[in-house]
């Protein structure tokens, strides 16, 4: 079954129907996002530089410390000495070369 015949036939549920299926796509969402942040908390420790697209645009930074979902990343920017801390998504990051 194709996306469009999927939104075409939802006018059909019931208010139960819809509930449920809600819950099982918020499931298989969350089951996806964990086994991303899972597989990639593996591929990473702190010390690894690392690249992310944020709202600031494309940042670059140091890995302090993997949590379970998220690592916290320390950027340099070119105002100041100190180092801001980032709490960035595992999913949002990629190893620098």
């Amino acid at each position: 079954m194709s996306l469009n015949e999927i939104r075409t036939n939802l006018v059909r549920l019931s208010d139960e129907d819809l509930r449920a299926l809600n819950r099982d796509l918020i499931g298989e969402l969350k089951a996806r996002r964990s086994l991303e942040s899972a597989r990639k908390r593996n591929l990473f420790s702190p010390g690894d530089r690392v690249t992310w697209s944020g709202r600031r645009g494309v940042s670059v930074g140091t890995i302090v410390r993997v949590k379970r979902k998220k690592a916290i990343v320390h950027v340099q920017n070119g105002i100041s000495t100190i180092p801001e801390s980032w709490d960035v998504p595992l999913s949002m990051l990629e190893s620098v070369s």
